[in-house]
């Protein structure tokens, strides 16, 4: 029978070994508060080092990639995409410079930039890198209000039906690995993410948020919480953590696809206006 004494111990050691646990919990969510400042102070100095070196001005920089979409695990890269423009006489030379910069991945750091005639022309077929990159929640860079007069301006060149047939391509890519018995965590977060923001985009008819946090309203309750509890779980662990698709999540994913591939078909193409892009280009340009 246990007596008072070894309770006390028991209860002593027990306490002591969360508190230590606690202790050893703290200490990781600070290291990694202190690696992200780090980050954040090195992408800004890396910006500064390309407007410099590349004689450009970057208009805006973001977080794409899972940072960006809110399910970042703990080794994610971070994927930094910015917008620039560059001096008015260097559109019109007879050789066209490049209109994208992309730089070797070091120390867990992508980095790449679009010039604003690319993105504009882009922007005109809907391209939906646009519309993401420019709702980010993480933003290194913003040149003068670029964020509010680019957002102004792109809900004229949302395409619903363009957007659909994008998100639906990833999932449809990915759909070989929901069929295996285990797969990747990070490739579940990709079809969830794409299928809710083509979901969002048929039921709306308007651009779909960028965070997995905002789409979720459009999940079943009984799915989003499955949703939420495995968005904590992949915090916590490496981008090759293997998962086993429950059922549930699997289900939703095939039915919901076969649903919206039917309903897009119904969608007709809009049609954009060229000038407004120009305008806003040349005002830009000044």
């Amino acid at each position: 029978m246990l007596i008072i004494s070894d309770l006390l111990v028991f209860l002593f050691s027990f306490f002591n070994a969360q508190k230590g646990f606690s202790i050893v919990i703290n200490l990781c969510v600070n290291e990694n508060l202190k690696k992200h400042e780090e980050m954040k102070a090195h992408i800004i100095k890396k910006l500064m080092e390309i407007e410099a070196s590349e004689g450009v001005r970057i208009l805006f920089a973001c977080e794409s990639g899972s940072r960006g979409w809110g399910f970042p695990s703990i080794d994610s890269d971070y994927d930094v995409r910015f917008i620039y423009i560059r001096k008015a006489e260097d559109y019109t030379r007879l050789f066209p410079l490049p209109t994208e910069m992309r730089f070797p991945i070091i120390d867990d750091l992508d980095i790449a930039g679009w010039d604003l005639f690319k993105v504009l022309t882009l922007l005109y077929k809907s391209n939906v890198s646009p519309f993401e990159w420019i709702q980010s929640p993480v933003v290194y860079h913003e040149f003068n209000g670029f964020k509010i007069s680019f957002r102004t301006m792109m809900e004229n060149y949302f395409d619903a039906r363009r957007h659909v047939h994008h998100y639906l391509g990833i999932v449809r890519s990915k759909l070989g690995d929901l069929q295996l018995e285990t797969m990747k965590l990070k490739s579940l977060f990709y079809i969830l993410r794409s299928l809710l923001a083509a979901d969002w985009s048929m039921t709306y008819r308007s651009y779909a948020p960028m965070t997995l946090a905002e789409l979720s309203v459009v999940l079943p309750d009984v799915v989003m919480n499955e949703v939420m509890e495995l968005r904590q779980l992949k915090s916590q662990v490496d981008e090759g953590f293997i998962y086993s698709c429950s059922a549930t999540i699997r289900s939703y994913i095939e039915t919901r696809l076969i649903d919206l591939e039917n309903q897009v078909k119904q969608v007709p193409v809009s049609i954009s206006d060229k000038e407004g892009l120009e305008k806003y280009f040349k005002i830009l340009l000044r």
